[in-house]
């Protein structure tokens, strides 16, 4: 399999078909699960931030944790008087809060992840078609966190005691939305840092992580595969109304989103 050198994650695999990167994800998990959190990212040259940094450091020289919490609650707290803590009745927690907002499109430290290889492939081919995609996946022995389980917890006991772990943790949401299912939607989070590979805290050893790049080559070919055997496409990742409309907007042809 070809190998390409990048400044962020090394060098990397560059696999040429569905096969390879499965295989390759089955080799990295080795005698452990199978298990893994995926992210799909159109460029490879692009560090692992969350949405938040890349607000913040547009006009701070530095994003460290403070700076974070502050701005955090400072949006928590404009969306709380707006109405947004509610959701059908019930008081959402602090951390719900800041994950329908990230759903919705704001800013916060949560980075979107998958558990499906499959839906973070999509993402990492979706754009950029002349730039390497990256997909990457942290192995779920190197998390903290779970899957399934609430987190009611106020913010600042969530995050003031981040710190002391070098890892990322995670948490799944609750599934309010026909958007969050489709795309096994999880996140990750932890305390700011500033390494090599972005401001999530990963342990730079390989048992940890796994990067594959995706070549322009071959995202032309996986969106083709992924739409016609899995039925993984931009209507199935977004079945909303929102996803309709940009679906069927002067960007795409007719019958650009149908599979036949």
């Amino acid at each position: 399999m070809e190998c390409c050198d990048t400044d962020i994650f090394g060098s990397v695999p560059l696999p040429n078909s569905m096969n390879e990167i499965l295989d390759l994800a089955r080799e990295h998990s080795a005698d452990r699960r199978n298990v893994h959190l995926w992210r799909g990212q159109s460029n490879i040259a692009w560090p692992i931030h969350s949405s938040a940094y890349r607000r913040l450091i547009r006009t701070n020289r530095i994003v460290n944790e403070r700076s974070m919490q502050s701005y955090e609650e400072y949006l928590l707290g404009h969306a709380t008087h707006q109405g947004y803590r509610f959701e059908l009745g019930r008081e959402l927690s602090d951390f719900e809060l800041l994950a329908k907002l990230q759903h919705h499109g704001a800013a916060t430290r949560l980075i979107d992840c998958s558990r499906n290889i499959m839906a973070a492939l999509w993402f990492a081919c979706a754009s950029e078609p002349d730039k390497t995609g990256l997909l990457f996946g942290v192995h779920s022995d190197h998390l903290g966190g779970g899957e399934n389980k609430p987190e009611t917890r106020q913010y600042k006991d969530i995050f003031n005691g981040l710190e002391q772990f070098k890892h990322p943790q995670t948490w799944q949401p609750p599934v309010v939305s026909k958007r969050i299912a489709a795309q096994g939607a999880q996140f990750l989070y932890s305390t700011m840092v500033d390494c090599k590979m972005g401001s999530l805290a990963i342990e730079e050893e390989k048992k940890t992580y796994i990067a594959i790049g995706i070549s322009p080559a071959f995202k032309k070919i996986a969106l083709e595969e992924l739409a016609g055997l899995f039925d993984i496409r931009y209507l199935t990742l977004f079945p909303d109304i929102d996803g309709f409309g940009y679906a069927n907007s002067q960007q795409f042809d007719q019958h650009e989103s149908e599979r036949w």
